[in-house]
């Protein structure tokens, strides 16, 4: 019973945190000129997976659960396209897709790229350096470049910025993003210890319990932070978050390959975490159809696109596999 309770308390935690982050985000989007899509696929992407990386790494470090931690970043992913569906569903003035930068759909592409690059993993024994995989070193490079690729493409757009520019000071802005991100990070490791130990409860197994229980509350600040983004206005920036934090979230299997001292982190996980990934790369390329095609397409479904329904059904079909 105290495990389930911690596990609650971390939960809401991370999601006031999360909500706090989109707010002050959006402050240091408009404050610095740095613009939605940056800060989105930047600042905001990178804070919000922090609980998907601390949890990650409280995984192998405190409970030798390299299962849990692959559950968790790839259900994450899943979970994080998810969101576009539930945003679609909140936002009412036209097309959730229509204004998406270039720079963010870039982020989506290499999203895509680098979950596939993972997967060769678990078919390809990869040479290592000391414990650590040579897939690992590849995997960090394609994040870089990544990065590097999204942020030359938002310095070129000259996209609108979404909303007005609001009172609350750059310093405290900035000041109360650290601050909401701290708190993020411990509830993230309390996250970790008491996920595993419902997953032992429940007899669920870890690798359940990472890619549906532990995924979907670490990936409760992209949803908060997203949903008080679109409430703002800032619809370029959530998506961009979005796409961002699933690039990050695949950075995170290389920090666990370094902090798992018994080899290669790949050699330690079960091939079924390949499903969960494939998944996770239907349903982006759903949001990346989306984006391309949904501003000349005159099929809904109420107000909704079709793609986003399109992501919701995959959504519904990895739910009922995952528990069967």
């Amino acid at each position: 019973m105290v495990y389930f309770l911690l596990f609650f308390i971390s939960a809401v935690l991370v999601i006031v945190s999360g909500i706090k982050l989109s707010e002050y985000g959006d402050v240091i989007a408009l404050k610095t000129k740095l613009g939605h899509s940056f800060v989105g696929i930047t600042m905001l992407a990178l804070f919000t997976s922090l609980p998907e990386l601390i949890s990650s790494i409280g995984a192998v470090t405190i409970v030798d659960a390299p299962d849990l931690a692959f559950g968790n970043v790839y259900g994450s992913n899943v979970f994080n396209i998810f969101v576009i569906f539930i945003l679609d569903f909140v936002f009412r003035k036209g097309s959730f897709f229509k204004d998406v930068s270039m720079s963010n759909t870039i982020s989506g592409i290499y999203g895509l790229l680098i979950m596939v690059v993972t997967f060769t993993g678990f078919v390809i024994g990869f040479p290592v350096i000391g414990w650590i995989s040579l897939l690992s070193i590849l995997t960090v490079f394609v994040f870089f470049i990544s990065l590097y690729n999204a942020y030359k493409s938002s310095a070129i757009e000259l996209l609108p910025e979404e909303g007005s520019v609001p009172e609350i000071p750059l310093n405290k802005a900035l000041y109360m993003f650290l601050l909401n991100a701290t708190i993020i990070v411990f509830a993230g490791l309390l996250l970790s210890k008491s996920a595993d130990q419902v997953a032992i409860i429940t007899g669920l197994g870890q690798s359940v319990v990472g890619a549906l229980l532990l995924a979907l509350v670490t990936s409760l600040p992209e949803l908060a932070s997203c949903y008080g983004a679109v409430k703002v206005g800032a619809t370029n920036m959530a998506i961009g978050n979005l796409f961002g934090s699933n690039v990050f979230n695949m950075f995170i299997i290389p920090v666990i390959d370094i902090f798992y001292f018994k080899g290669s982190v790949f050699e330690f996980v079960e091939p079924a975490h390949l499903f969960t990934g494939l998944i996770a790369c239907i349903m982006s390329l759903i949001a990346l159809l989306g984006i391309k095609q949904d501003k000349f397409s005159k099929f809904r479904v109420g107000h909704l696109s079709v793609y986003s329904v399109y992501i919701l059904a995959v959504y519904i079909v990895y739910l009922f596999v995952t528990l069967n």
